[in-house]
C-alpha cells in the first residue's frame, strides 16, 4: 500500500524528518492545523534527542532510542558483573568447604549445621550469598578454623563477608539495570507509537487539504495518492554465510520506500537457473538447504500492491 507508515525506528525517523520539512515549507499555505512542524518535531526529537550546542551549551539530550541502547548495555554489563560475583563466591565457598571437611567430616552430618549447612548437603548453590554469610558467621565464631591461603584463596570471615557483600551489591545492580532497561524499552515503544500516530495523523490531514495529484505530497515525504508508485529497488544487499557446513546464507538489505514485502532470489551465475526463492515482509531473510561449496548470485526485489521492482544488483557468495 502506498504511503504506509513504517514500523522500524530508522525509516520512521526519516519519514518524520520529511514530514517536518514539508510542514515547515507548506504548512501555513495549506492551513495545516493538527500536525504542524512543531508538533511533528516534538515527536521526532523525543525519539532522536538533540545534539549538544557549541562548547556543550546546551548539553546534548539523549533520545528514547539512545536511552534504550544505553540501558541495554548497562543491563548486559550488570548481568556479567553479577555472574562474576557469583562465580567468585562459589569458588570461595567450595574452597572453605574443602578445608572444613578436615574438621567437620567429608560428608554432610549434623556437625555441618553449625557452619550453616542445614539442608543435608554440602552442595554449593548457583547464588552463594546465604552460604557465604553463614560461613562468615561460622569463621567469626571459630577463628582457629580459618585458613589464610588455599591455593590463593583466603578462607576467612573477612573474605566470606566481603564476597557476600560483592554478590549482594552485584545482584542489586543487576536488578536495578533490568528495571531501567524495561522502563527504557517501554518508553521507546511509546515514542515509536506516538511517531507512527503522528505520521498517520498528518497523512489523514493532508488527505483533507491536498488534491490526490498535488506534488506537495512529495515535500512531506509521501507519494501522491493519485499516482501510486511501485517500490524502490532494494539497496545495500549483503550476504553473510552461515557456519561451515550449514548450507545457509543470511541476506540483509536496506528498507525500500513503498515496499510491503520483498523477494530474495538465489541463482546459478553460469546459467541463471533459480536455485531458491523466498518471500518476506522484513528486510532480511535466511535461505537454507543450498548446495555446499556452490557459487551463487543473490538479488532482492521489492513488492507492493502496484507491482514489483527491478531486482537489485547481484551479490555473489559461496555457500558454506
Amino acid at each position: 500500500m502506498s504511503n504506509r507508515i513504517p514500523q522500524p525506528f530508522a525509516p520512521l525517523v526519516q519519514l518524520l524528518a520529511n514530514n517536518a520539512a514539508g510542514a515547515a515549507t507548506h504548512g501555513a499555505t495549506i492551513n495545516l492545523k493538527q500536525n504542524t512542524e512543531a508538533a511533528i518535531r516534538l515527536d521526532l526529537t523525543a525519539l532522536t534527542g538533540t545534539p549538544a550546542g557549541p562548547d556543550n551549551v546546551p548539553p546534548a539530550v539523549p533520545g528514547l532510542k539512545s536511552l534504550w541502547n544505553s540501558a541495554k548495555t548497562a543491563k548486559i554489563t550488570s548481568s556479567a558483573g553479577f555472574r562474576t560475583a557469583q562465580s567468585n563466591g562459589r569458588a570461595l565457598a567450595m574452597a572453605c568447604i574443602g578445608t572444613l571437611k578436615l574438621v567437620l567430616g567429608n560428608q554432610w552430618n549434623s556437625a555441618w549445621n553449625e557452619a550453616g549447612f542445614t539442608g543435608g548437603s554440602l552442595g554449593v548453590s548457583g547464588n552463594p550469598l546465604v552460604m557465604l554469610q553463614q560461613l562468615g558467621a561460622y569463621y567469626e565464631a571459630n577463628p582457629t578454623r580459618e585458613v589464610a591461603d588455599v591455593n590463593g584463596i583466603a578462607c576467612t570471615a573477612v573474605a566470606c563477608n566481603a564476597a557476600a557483600t560483592a554478590v549482594s551489591a552485584a545482584e542489586s545492580a543487576s536488578n536495578n539495570a533490568n528495571t531501567k532497561a524495561g522502563t527504557a524499552q517501554a518508553n521507546l515503544r511509546a515514542g515509536l507509537t506516538n511517531g507512527r500516530n503522528r505520521g498517520s495523523g498528518l497523512l489523514t490531514e493532508l488527505t483533507q487539504l491536498l488534491d490526490a495529484s498535488d506534488p506537495r505530497w512529495l515535500a512531506f515525504g509521501f507519494d501522491m495518492p493519485g499516482h501510486p508508485a511501485g517500490p524502490d529497488v532494494p539497496a545495500n544487499v549483503t550476504v553473510t554465510p552461515g557456519g561451515p557446513g550449514s548450507h545457509i546464507l543470511f541476506i540483509h538489505w536496506s528498507d525500500a520506500r513503498r515496499a510491503d514485502g520483498y523477494r530474495a532470489t538465489v541463482t546459478d551465475p553460469a546459467t541463471g537457473t533459480v536455485l531458491a526463492e523466498q518471500l518476506t515482509q522484513d528486510a532480511e531473510v535466511a535461505i537454507a538447504n543450498l548446495t555446499g561449496g556452490a557459487t551463487v548470485n543473490i538479488t532482492v526485489s521489492a513488492r507492493n500492491a502496484t507491482g514489483e521492482s527491478q531486482p537489485s544488483a547481484p551479490v555473489t557468495a559461496i555457500v558454506p
